[in-house]
Formats: C-alpha cells, structure tokens, sequence
C-alpha cells in the first residue's frame, strides 16, 4: 500500500473544506445600530456624569456601569458562532477602550465638578473613540 491510497482525493479534499463553517459572517446590520447606539449611550452618559457633581460612591457606579457596556460588547465577540478570531490590532484597540476610561471616570469619582463641558466633551471621546476603533475592526470582514 502507497502513501498515495491513504490521501483523500483532491475531491473529497474540497468538499471537506466546504463543509468547513465560515468565519468571516460579518456583522448584521441590526448588530451596528445597536452597537451605535451603545457608543452614544456610552459618550453622554460620562459627559452627563461629569457635568454633575456626583458623589463617589456614584462615580464608582458609573464607571461600572460603563466597563460592563464595553466590556459586554467584548463577551458577544468572544462567544458569537462563527466569527473570526481576534485580531491582534483588535485587542489593543480592546484593551485600550478599557483602559481609557479611566480618563473620564477619575474625574468623575475624584474630583468632581472640575473641567470645563469641552474638557468633558473631550475626556469622554478618548474611551468612546477607542471602542467605536474596536467596534468598526470587528465589521470590517
């Protein structure tokens, strides 16, 4: 017996590869509305938190609420059938999202009532900004 009977044909090679599920579905069109909508969700609710003077204990509840939003966004990428693996590009863009929510949340728990409303603008766009990257990545096939 050759090592050439032991292959499959190049027939049964290909039908092997089409039954093979697809990781490229992209992102449904109902899925980017609601990620949009997210992302505004996200922006005025640190403008709105900042603009108030909330207590710290608030400021922390804030800051939660928004790392489970961005954060929940991660979860239905990760456990979604069928999609792609993370992108190295990706999962900076992730990591930073995160990370840069703490520009706006350490106003908001720390020293509130500091910033002008374009200072507030402008430390909410940095996380907003981050993940919307993240979000748009993850369209993109």
């Amino acid at each position: 017996m050759t090592s050439d009977a032991l292959r499959p044909s190049p027939a049964e090679q290909l039908a092997v590869v089409d039954a093979a599920p697809d990781l490229s579905r992209p992102a449904s069109g109902g899925e980017r509305v609601v990620s949009l909508v997210t992302l505004a969700v996200l922006y005025a609710g640190l403008v709105a938190a900042m603009e108030c003077d909330l207590p710290a204990v608030a400021g922390i509840g804030v800051y939660v609420a928004a790392l489970v939003l961005v954060l929940s966004w991660s979860g239905h990428h990760d456990r979604a059938a069928r999609r792609r693996p993370h992108t190295r590009l990706e999962k900076v863009t992730r990591f930073l999202g995160v990370v840069w929510l703490g520009i706006p949340c350490s106003q908001i728990m720390f020293d509130p009532g500091a910033g002008t409303f374009v200072g507030h603008l402008g430390a909410a766009a940095f996380p907003t900004v981050g993940y919307a990257v993240y979000l748009i990545l993850r369209w993109r096939r």
